[in-house]
């Protein structure tokens, strides 16, 4: 697939690079790639992409973080015909072997709303004068996913409830989000059955994935340059900015304001990438 790669920072035995996958038209599988040499690659955005590496298919999202162990073979199957924004971390003195990596070499985590936030930061130092700063950032991320718990590809009814999750709309005219009871009828299962496999399988309750989604929307907007937090609160589905305010404080561990101030194009972390 085609795509285009903007190096940020080399040094320390590693690279970082933000890369843009261009999707062609339609969900099909890419040609079988190899990696160079170990790498992370963090979410920047929002867009799903499947990831097959020897017999598994790994579903992955804005909270999504892949481990390529080394020689790694794998294909990509974007879901819509968008461009995927990406933060790719290369090189050996950075990317050791993760534990509970895939035999295909692969290992996928789930990032926490305060890891992905100091992403999106370092990101926008990373070409500027913070750069050392900024790469120590990026380092102590990889390392933390080391011991990080390995998400199995999803299956059954909790893929199929994920998938739904990931459906939901956000902005005027999108649905009301789904109930638990809701979704259990959706993938014929229990709530009780439901609920318990799918924090058996991801380390999470179904509210803190769509909580854990909607504050990484947020981060992605702000990113972009989102100023109105009112109408940010709305889109997300919140009842007032105070209470995406609130949420935000408590989940990412700083608030609305200073996040814009970080992460937006006209931020004192940095100019716009």
């Amino acid at each position: 697939m085609p795509q285009d790669r903007t190096l940020l920072y080399a040094g320390r035995g590693f690279e970082v690079a933000h890369v843009r996958l261009h999707a062609p038209q339609g969900p099909t599988w890419s040609d079988l790639y190899t990696v160079a040499s170990p790498r992370v690659v963090f979410p920047i955005g929002r867009t799903r992409l499947d990831v097959r590496a020897g017999e598994h298919t790994w579903l992955t999202d804005a909270l999504t973080a892949i481990r390529f162990g080394d020689a790694t073979a794998y294909r990509l199957r974007p879901e819509t015909a968008t461009v995927r924004h990406s933060l790719v971390v290369s090189g050996q003195a950075s990317v050791s072997p993760a534990h509970g990596e895939s035999a295909a070499g692969v290992s996928v985590c789930l990032l926490t709303p305060q890891a992905l936030y100091r992403m999106h930061a370092a990101r926008r130092q990373l070409p500027d004068t913070d750069s050392a700063q900024a790469a120590a950032l990026v380092a102590a991320l990889v390392a933390e996913l080391g011991s990080a718990p390995h998400q199995a590809p999803w299956h059954g009814a909790v893929a199929r409830a994920r998938q739904l999750l990931l459906s939901e709309g956000n902005g005027p005219g999108a649905q009301p989000p789904l109930s638990l009871d809701e979704l259990a009828e959706a993938v014929s299962r229990s709530p009780f059955h439901l609920a318990r496999r799918f924090r058996q399988q991801t380390g999470l309750s179904l509210h803190q994935y769509r909580q854990h989604l909607r504050l990484a929307a947020a981060m992605e907007r702000l990113a972009d340059g989102e100023r109105d937090l009112a109408g940010l609160a709305h889109d997300l589905g919140y009842c007032s900015q105070s209470h995406l305010g609130a949420v935000f404080r408590r989940g990412v561990g700083v608030t609305l304001g200073e996040a814009r101030r970080v992460l937006g194009p006209a931020g004192a972390a940095g100019a716009r990438i």
